[in-house]
């Protein structure tokens, strides 16, 4: 039986290993020590020369092959198109993306294309594109306010290193590297002009400034930004610069900005930014750490560290059911989790489990016929090529039936060690004021038979409201339509000082738990003294919510809200929730609570791939007779066969 673990009770041991373990890269290695150990890049570059074409068909099964040349041939009637001045207006205007990387990423169709057939005859258009690209700006309309101009537009006096640069500079670094020779046979002005341009907008700009935020150089606490742009200037760096001791001083640098991004990810791995965004933190974290191994020739190496371990078993833990996964925060439920990050990450810090756990996830997400679409250059090519090893990989066994990440005060749980049967739950705690946070301290989701039942709602089409001061206006940010108590009529606030207290979890085997107080997370105007909200799954039976609570005052509605996807019914003293193949009995105090439920049109083209449905359902239990104290619960177990078939 596994110990009740209270955050509080632990907050001190795991602060102390956070200082114990801080500055990783920094203290592995010296910048002089850096100089003398940097390789040369013929000896940490693993991709075959663009003439070594026996090495592009021997690595690369023939079928896939055949879908990246056919992908290029359509590539070649692409007419690469600029953004427009209104295109950039149109976020500040009215809050609308309309540009994009649709250039960039064409040009990588068109780049992985020629490296696969070698024949020559997409280099045309590869150097249209990138010719292209240097013509016009690389800045993304979203991203554009870091300059000092602030109508919107991008200034070329004030180059900006921002993501879509990162990915832009970082790729035209590897068109360099293929192709130089043969740009060089059309014009030396064109491999020219991509390395200067690279230089001018992506790496002067990076070295010149210490205070963009995602740096962390200015203390700001980071996020998936700081990793996705390391990763992007690391590439480009160690390809295009030259002299040894600018080279290694820029890499130190790196190096460093990466440290403040490890230093503030939870020891227990818990990615508080969720699993969609693993794919662009923990994912180019492993990329990252791999390039400078190679880079290095194993002198700079920390794989072996706890933390960096948990950082990438954090994603095959939150995995629900195959593409579903924990979808706290702006992430969406269905995920394909970059598998050939994931199968780099099993290999580096030696976890078969999660080898195997990429492989699964290429296998069931048709990731063999999409390895040629994508932003980042480097993570295709690595794709492509190692293909076949994932494909072919062993499947993964799930050994832990509960995980409990300590730090995020997160829990996933299910029934069984199939993924596909009975109950699976999680639940968390922590705080309003993580990265891309809902106003959700306490809620959880329930998934029957690898199926949804009790959502997250996830996260909509990103729009200027998301990212700006009116983001909790918008519905599915809301705590109110989470699975979260509406207290004297108010909902939760958003910022780091709304959070739960006393934490606990504990696993007994056949009875799973986990509770927190989430008073703190509501305003002091709700009146709240104590709200402890409990999870029970009582493996092979029931899923249980329970809430014990005591307010100031009474002065608005008591309201339990849950939201589904399922079809609801209300029947006489208990609720159904139908799902395509089963139904579940809602169990709950008729005295206390009177259910209603709402119908939520999708319009959203986001929620509706999530969810693959026009509409969700909010259930509502409104409390009949509020009491300053009290307790109640609702239960959800499977019905019986002679209950359905009474049904019908």
């Amino acid at each position: 039986m596994r110990l009740i673990l209270s955050f509080m009770g632990c907050l001190c041991f795991f602060c102390s290993l956070n200082a114990q373990e801080t500055r990783l890269l920094e203290k592995s290695i010296t910048q002089q020590q850096l100089q003398e150990v940097l390789q040369p890049i013929a000896k940490w570059v693993t991709y075959p020369a663009y003439d070594d074409r026996p090495a592009w068909e021997n690595r690369i099964p023939a079928d896939i092959r055949e879908n990246i040349i056919k992908a290029g041939e359509k590539a070649l009637s692409y007419e690469w198109k600029p953004d427009l001045a209104t295109d950039y207006l149109a976020y500040k205007r009215r809050g609308e993306i309309l540009t994009g990387r649709q250039n960039q990423m064409v040009l990588n169709t068109l780049v992985l294309a020629e490296l696969v057939e070698g024949k020559g005859r997409f280099m045309d258009a590869i150097i249209n594109g990138a010719w292209f690209l240097c013509e016009v700006s690389w800045v993304h309309s979203a991203h554009a306010y870091f300059q000092k101009d602030q109508s919107g537009l991008p200034d070329p006096d004030e180059p900006t290193v921002e993501l879509v640069v990162a990915d832009i500079g970082a790729q035209m670094s590897w068109i360099y590297y293929f192709f130089h020779n043969e740009l060089d046979k059309v014009s030396p002005l064109i491999a020219k002009r991509i390395r200067n341009t690279v230089y001018e907008r992506m790496i002067n700009p990076y070295y010149a400034r210490t205070d963009y935020w995602w740096m962390g150089f200015t203390h700001y606490e980071v996020n998936n930004w700081n990793i996705w742009i390391n990763y992007n200037m690391l590439q480009a760096v160690l390809l295009l610069e030259t002299n040894p001791a600018k080279k290694a001083e820029y890499v130190y640098r790196l190096m460093s900005s990466v440290d403040y991004y490890i230093d503030v990810q939870h020891p227990d791995g818990a990615c508080e930014e969720g699993p969609s965004y693993f794919g662009h933190a923990g994912a180019n974290l492993i990329k990252f750490l791999d390039l400078l191994d190679r880079a290095t020739a194993g002198h700079v190496n920390i794989f072996s560290n706890e933390k960096i371990k948990n950082i990438g078993r954090y994603i095959r833990r939150v995995n629900i059911h195959n593409q579903y996964f924990v979808n706290f925060s702006d992430a969406a439920a269905k995920n394909v989790v970059s598998p050939g990050a994931v199968y780099l990450y099993g290999k580096k810090i030696g976890d078969r489990q999660l080898m195997g756990f990429a492989s699964d996830c290429a296998r069931c997400n048709n990731w063999r016929n999409e390895l040629h679409t994508g932003s980042l250059f480097a993570r295709l090519l690595d794709d492509v090529l190692d293909a076949q090893e994932i494909l072919e990989g062993k499947s993964a066994s799930i050994e832990e039936t509960s995980f409990y990440f300590v730090d995020g005060q997160l829990v996933v749980a299910r029934d069984s060690r199939r993924s596909d049967e009975g109950f699976c739950f999680a639940a968390h705690g922590s705080n309003n004021g993580v990265s891309h946070n809902h106003n959700d301290v306490g809620s959880f989701m329930l998934y029957y038979n690898g199926k949804p039942v009790l959502i997250d709602v996830g996260v909509g089409t990103y729009t200027k409201k998301t990212f700006s001061s009116e983001r909790y206006t918008i519905w599915t940010m809301q705590s109110g339509f989470h699975n979260l108590p509406t207290i004297n009529g108010m909902d939760q606030r958003a910022g780091k000082k709304y959070y739960a207290r006393d934490a606990r979890f504990v696993d007994g085997g056949k009875k799973v738990s986990f509770s927190s107080d989430i008073a703190t997370a509501y305003p002091e105007e709700a009146g709240v003294a104590q709200w402890i909200r409990s999870y029970t799954l009582q493996r092979g039976h029931r899923f249980t919510v329970a809430d014990q609570w005591k307010l100031n005052k009474l002065v608005g509605e008591q309201i339990l809200n849950f939201m589904t996807v399922c079809s609801p019914e209300i029947k006489d003293g208990y609720l159904l929730l139908k799902g395509n193949d089963f139904t579940l009995k809602v169990k709950f105090d008729n005295r206390l609570l009177k259910p209603s439920i709402e119908s939520i049109s999708l319009t959203d083209k986001v929620l509706k791939d999530s969810w693959g449905v026009d509409r969700l359902y909010r259930i509502r239990f409104n409390f009949s007779h509020p009491k300053l104290q009290g307790k109640t619960q609702v239960s959800i177990e499977k019905m019986s066969s002679f209950e359905e078939s009474s049904l019908t």
